[in-house]
């Protein structure tokens, strides 16, 4: 050790159990077997003076014997402990550390009374919300957020498995993007509290350890019994934030320190003449939806193993050489859209659909009031009509080559404030919002406390929520 009597995270190994750290624990929680209830022992986050983290475990054998002296907060010494490494498949990992340690009955742990050298309050390991989306696959990991509270919904009862249960749904931004989050039960109770609580308006969140999923369609954070909730702490990304608030663009300035992809913008004129060189590629285009096509279904069956559409073979849908009894449904919404050079039609995405309605396709099947009996075609799926969106379309191999006219939406931002009419009669100038990107690489930095891009995630089945969008830049574009 030198002269630190304490040893650093980095160095710890399996080669032995004569370490000695000193740690503040940020997190403690229960191990607890979902089906039976048995207990699975304490986990615990600690992190030292340099920020580092590293994930704890007490087994239930020997756990009785630091029971009351664990508290969240508090200074530790830890004595004497194994070190172990992780295998790569486990899953819902709080801490991206190869290792975690692992106390045993000779492991010996003491309150640090003594005044050292000062340990932070909190240590985290952010992640952009505009990353949360390539997190919804990846079951590996928890993740920490810093934003802004928005739309806080009243809290919501209901009954499974014979038990009452509760969650509190509300979104989060960091000016740029917004994202749903779901706290259950007890959990969603402490919020509410400690939000009545706040003084200091707008009220700025830090979610540490929470689970990203893909819920329907719909991405959510959701707590978990590793997830801890701080509201307007005294931590630097909270002051950065705050000050970003201040700004009269939050909700339109680029908070991204790198230069992203941007997608070419094209009138409807242009993109009907796009050549092989676009295929597979993305292009931007501002559109104001003139009609929904009701005579098409508004829903289609897919395969969960390769993502298709689902077609019915003798009587069965089958895909991916099995059949699917009953299959799984997801939105697909037929329209025309037009700005001053042409009309196209265009195939809205469910993602898209469920972020811009807050709905599923579920919650609109079961509503009478939306399908009848079965025959009626949504109203409210025709929310969009004479209101102007930015579309990112994909140009597939069919539209070059084949000559289909139908275009694919991947993203769709808005709605947007009209400038005119954006029918195929008019010759004005239109405007287009080109500043759309969405494969920015974030920079990786060593400490845990900056932000870092990461792969994917996975979670409970919260009800859905209406996410808001931030205004676009404008940037005219003359027409060519």
């Amino acid at each position: 050790m030198g002269f630190n009597k304490y040893n650093m995270f980095s160095s710890l190994n399996d080669s032995t159990t004569d370490w000695t750290i000193r740690v503040r624990a940020q997190a403690i929680w229960k191990g607890i077997t979902i089906q039976t209830g048995e207990f699975r022992g304490y986990n615990i986050i600690f992190f030292d003076d340099s920020s580092e983290r590293i994930h704890a475990f007490i087994s239930p054998e020997i756990s009785v014997k630091w029971k009351d002296e664990l508290q969240e907060g508090k200074i530790y010494i830890v004595h004497d402990f194994k070190v172990k490494y992780y295998n790569g498949d486990e899953t819902n990992r709080a801490i991206r550390n190869n290792k975690h340690i692992y106390f045993t009955f000779d492991t010996k742990l003491e309150k640090d009374v003594k005044p050292e050298l000062k340990i932070p309050d909190y240590s985290f390991d952010f992640y952009k919300l505009e990353d949360m989306v390539a997190m919804k696959t990846d079951n590996r990991f928890l993740t920490d957020v810093v934003a802004v509270i928005q739309d806080i919904q009243p809290k919501s009862m209901y009954e499974k498995d014979t038990r009452e249960k509760s969650h509190v749904q509300f979104s989060i931004t960091n000016g740029k993007t917004f994202v749903n989050v779901t706290f259950f039960n007890e959990f969603a109770d402490s919020f509410l509290k400690a939000r009545e609580e706040v003084v200091e308006e707008p009220v700025i969140i830090i979610i540490g350890s929470c689970k990203v999923s893909d819920c329907k369609g719909g991405l959510y954070l959701t707590s978990f019994p590793a997830t801890r909730f701080f509201l307007n702490p005294k931590h630097r990304s909270v002051k950065l934030l705050r000050q970003r608030l201040a700004e009269p663009n939050f909700y339109a300035m680029d908070i991204d320190d790198e230069e992203g992809e941007q997608y070419p913008a094209f009138k409807v004129v242009q993109i009907k003449k796009l050549t092989e060189d676009y295929i597979e590629k993305n292009v931007v285009c501002q559109l104001t939806v003139k009609k929904v096509d009701e005579k098409m279904s508004w829903f289609v069956h897919f395969c969960t193993n390769c993502d298709e559409d689902l077609k019915l073979v003798d009587g069965e849908y089958r895909c991916c050489n099995r059949n699917y009894p009953y299959p799984d449904k997801r939105f697909k919404l037929y329209t025309l859209c037009s700005d001053n050079s042409g009309t196209i039609p265009i195939i809205w995405p469910n993602d898209e659909i469920c972020r811009l309605t807050g709905k599923t396709v579920y919650d609109v099947d079961v509503d009478e009031n939306e399908v009848g009996d079965g025959d009626k075609f949504p109203p409210m799926l025709k929310f969009g009509v004479k209101k102007t969106y930015n579309f990112t379309l994909c140009i597939t191999k069919e539209n070059i080559k084949e000559g289909s006219n139908v275009y694919k939406a991947t993203q769709i931002c808005g709605p947007l404030e009209a400038f005119d009419t954006h029918s195929p009669n008019d010759n004005k100038n239109t405007t287009y919002a080109t500043e759309i990107d969405y494969a920015r690489s974030p920079p990786t930095a060593t400490s845990t406390n900056k932000t870092r891009p990461r792969f994917n995630l996975d979670i409970e089945n919260p009800k859905e929520q209406t996410v808001k969008q931030p205004p676009l830049k404008i940037v005219k574009i003359e027409k060519i």
